[in-house]
């Protein structure tokens, strides 16, 4: 059996990977939320959190420049050593994603990959630091290497048969019982509810109101998007 820690969670930007990373967060298990431990700018998600969570445990000094990915990922393996027996993952996206995804699976560490249609994804407004051409880019570029992933899984699935699909995903860390499909809304760290896309994390439970949502009238898909949900495998 592949080890269980640490392990990753990701895939193009808002495609459920938060949602996935809350609900492995559970005893034994952390999940962090875009540490990227190779950006400065996102220092405060990683050791900072960690040090709060295991205040006994020796873990290494936050970086204090920018890292490559191979120093990234060997600085998350110290902090999976230090927080041991718990199992340590965290969440990222798009081509960062990708890029940890690789090393990931040559150290034989399990790999979680969400996708979903990208013409919801698109039905509310982007941050400012998105389009819908890199957004676009990003789904082609995480659908391309799905290969990495130890299991792909479905936002659709996850949200119409949430069970079953925590099951497949308890299957691929190698851990007995599937992860909780339900949470306290006060359990919700700050770090997860970026934008008004992850209000529905302060429901406490998996809802499917956001499936499909495109088909809704006056929504226009562009030739290249609905290229990308196709090839996605989504019904047009």
């Amino acid at each position: 059996m592949e080890r269980l820690s640490p392990f990753l969670v990701g895939g193009p930007a808002f495609s459920g990977t938060t949602l996935v990373a809350l609900l492995l967060n559970q005893p034994g298990m952390v999940c962090l939320d875009e540490p990227d431990f190779q950006k400065p700018s996102q220092a405060h998600r990683g050791i900072p959190v960690l040090k709060r969570l295991f205040p006994g445990s020796t873990l290494p000094p936050p970086p204090t420049g920018a890292r490559t990915f191979e120093e990234a990922f060997e600085l998350v393996e110290a902090c999976a050593r230090a927080v041991q027996p718990t199992a340590l993952g965290f969440k990222t996206c798009g081509s960062d994603f990708v890029s940890f995804a690789r090393l990931f699976r040559q150290a034989g560490l399990p790999v979680i990959v969400v996708v979903r249609d990208i013409r919801d994804a698109l039905v509310r407004p982007l941050p400012p630091w998105s389009s819908e051409d890199s957004l676009n880019a990003s789904y082609r570029q995480v659908w391309a290497n799905r290969g990495l992933g130890t299991t792909v899984i479905r936002y659709e699935d996850l949200v119409g048969a949430p069970d079953a699909t925590m099951s497949e995903i308890a299957n691929a860390l190698g851990i007995a019982a599937a992860p909780r499909t339900s949470w306290d809304p006060a359990d919700v760290p700050s770090t997860m509810l970026k934008l008004d896309r992850h209000d529905l994390l302060r429901s406490g439970a998996i809802s499917s109101s956001r499936v499909g949502i495109w088909r809704r009238p006056g929504r226009r898909v562009s030739p290249a998007v609905a290229e990308t949900a196709q090839m996605m495998g989504y019904d047009p």
